[in-house]
């Protein structure tokens, strides 16, 4: 007993021990003998969310977003390291995005200024940016809203770090494509053809609730509205086609029960007031609303939310429909997201 007591008691002073020594003292790790720059992703895809999102959209609503490197090879970042970089617009040339098959397309120059033509990664730091203004012109463009533009920017040249992981090509390949992988025994990540596309400040997820007055083919009047407003019908059918105008893939059926394409255009002024038209053959349209900022008070959530008040009369097929409706924001539905070369 005596023996299997002093066992634990030098067990238990052993953990102790150890314990104080992962409190008291630092852990230190060397760092590597190279130190190199890179592009963390080549084909990120960034959406400026204009108006407000759970997380903070600022720099968005200044029309801005950042071009971020990245380093590697220590620990801690002592020194600057800075990183010459050009914008290299033959990095699209044949180039198109796999998962629509749309051409890759060098923004214009018109569309967008960089902030320097360097990034630094500042000591304290292992990432670093350069800031990108997006102009008037970019939002005017009804390409923008898509997945249509690029920035193709590249490393040439980085001062307080040993290299740019520029990759390796296979054998045999003579003058290898950045951005095609088959060139490639280890990847370049000099390079990063930044995607751009925005939102509307009133292109959200909404949670519906109103009144439809039916006459014509069908009539009677429904109204849609649960005990709680996180039960409402969730609305996820908002596109952007301007900076204040978006498309409401409206869900409607006919007198018969079946589908019809209702797309309405939804125009804002600078106020938040909008005209409601129709974007859908057959479909006529017509009305007004507002966008109300924290409209519907002690909501979802037990806050203030945002919201879209639309009175308007759609005719289709036979029926006539006049509603009102509430669309309380929910949420942005926007999410990470990257693209692949074809």
């Amino acid at each position: 007993m005596k023996v299997n007591s002093i066992k634990s008691l030098m067990a238990l002073a052993a953990v102790a021990l150890a314990t104080a020594s992962c409190e008291n003292g630092d852990w230190e790790f060397p760092d590597y003998d190279h130190t190199a720059v890179y592009f963390a992703s080549q084909s990120p895809i960034r959406t400026i969310i204009l108006g407000e999102d759970v997380y903070d959209t600022s720099l968005d609503n200044e029309h801005k977003c950042q071009i971020m490197a990245t380093m590697g090879g220590v620990y801690k970042n002592t020194t600057d390291r800075i990183i010459d970089i050009k914008v290299d617009n033959s990095l699209c040339d044949g180039k198109k995005f796999k998962d629509n098959g749309q051409p890759i397309v060098a923004m214009p120059a018109s569309h967008y200024t960089l902030s320097s033509d360097k990034i630094v990664i500042p000591s304290g730091k292992v990432i670093g940016g350069v800031t990108v203004q997006l102009t008037d012109a970019y939002f005017n463009d009804p390409m923008s809203p898509q997945l249509n533009y690029v920035i193709p920017v590249v490393m040439t040249h980085v001062t307080g770090a040993d290299s740019i992981l520029v990759g390796k090509a296979k054998e045999g390949v003579a003058s290898p494509s950045r951005t095609n992988p088959d060139h490639w025994d280890v990847l370049p990540q000099d390079y990063v053809l930044y995607a751009v596309k925005y939102i509307s400040k009133y292109d959200c997820n909404y949670l519906r609730r109103g009144v439809d007055e039916y006459s014509g083919a069908k009539t009677g009047t429904v109204t849609r509205q649960e005990e709680y407003v996180e039960k409402d019908e969730v609305i996820n059918g908002f596109s952007t086609l301007g900076i204040n105008i978006v498309e409401w893939a409206r869900p409607t059926k006919d007198a018969e029960g079946n589908n019809v394409d209702c797309r309405l255009k939804l125009t804002f002024d600078e106020s938040g007031k909008c005209t409601v038209t129709s974007n859908s053959e057959g479909v006529v349209a017509s009305g007004t609303g507002e966008y109300k900022d924290k409209g519907e008070k002690n909501s979802w959530g037990g806050k203030d939310r945002d919201a879209l008040y639309l009175d308007y009369t759609v005719e289709y097929r036979g029926v006539k429909c006049h509603t009102k409706d509430i669309l309380v924001v929910r949420d942005r539905g926007v999410k990470a997201e990257w693209f692949t070369v074809e």
